[in-house]
């Protein structure tokens, strides 16, 4: 077995025992539920359209992606049309495996692949999800959770960035919008659990009496060869004590 085949084989166990942590995660949770109902009423998903792709798990054949138009219910890839021929495919791993309760339980990829054919960069690429909000104005904070990582191409020459950027975007009406959080995940070659807050206080000063849609909008690295990889994609409302 040569060096490529065995750290091949490392990333794939890593990646189950990824998704079986976060399996065994939420039956402990519905285990304290059982004893103190009220402790899971503290946190409550937030809907948007990635979450419920990773949940349905089904699978998506590769295929090129229409700038904003919905590959799947909720979610759509942003391209930059005036600068170039930008282009992405999207695909999803999927299966689902039986409980020992007889529930299937569902465990995906997400992949996401931009080409750039030009040498002018596009001033954007973009994941995009649609996230309810009803479920945004009545969260005392918030809590984003991804898990993911970025497969560079072997034949690439682009410099990446150290980060990519995740904001929320609000739309009001008369067609204005506004963005807010600007978080900062991490550029990684090896899968990383990022969970970042919204603190209470970050969300009372964003006003959201006259908000009619949500968006969570992921911004991808603009040159180079790579894919990325989202195994897992939640907004989590914190409600009750411990909200900061």
């Amino acid at each position: 077995m040569n060096i490529e085949t065995s750290l091949g084989r490392i990333r794939t166990q890593l990646s189950g025992m990824e998704r079986m942590t976060r399996i065994l995660r939420a039956e402990i949770e519905s285990q304290i539920g059982g004893f103190d109902p009220a402790a899971l009423d503290q946190e409550t998903e937030v809907p948007n359209g990635l979450a419920s792709l990773f949940r349905e798990a089904a699978p998506h054949s590769p295929q090129a992606a229409d700038p904003y138009t919905h590959f799947a219910p909720g979610v759509w890839i942003g391209l930059d049309q005036e600068t170039g021929d930008t282009g992405a495919t999207v695909a999803l791993k999927a299966q689902r495996r039986p409980t020992p309760g007889g529930e299937a339980r569902g465990v995906a990829r997400l992949s996401v692949n931009p080409v750039f054919p030009l040498a002018r960069k596009p001033r954007w690429v973009t994941l995009e999800t649609d996230i309810s909000v009803a479920a945004l104005k009545t969260a005392q904070a918030l809590r984003i959770e991804c898990i993911a990582f970025f497969q560079i191409g072997p034949g690439n020459s682009a410099e990446f960035p150290r980060s990519v950027t995740l904001n929320l975007r609000l739309h009001r009406p008369g067609g204005k919008t506004s963005d807010h959080l600007n978080l900062r995940l991490p550029v990684s070659t090896m899968p990383f659990d990022h969970a970042a807050r919204v603190s209470a206080a970050t969300l009372a000063e964003i006003e959201l009496s006259d908000v009619t849609e949500a968006t969570v909008i992921l911004e991808l690295p603009l040159a180079g060869t790579y894919t990325l990889h989202l195994d897992h994609f939640a907004v989590v409302a914190l409600n009750g004590a411990g909200e900061g």
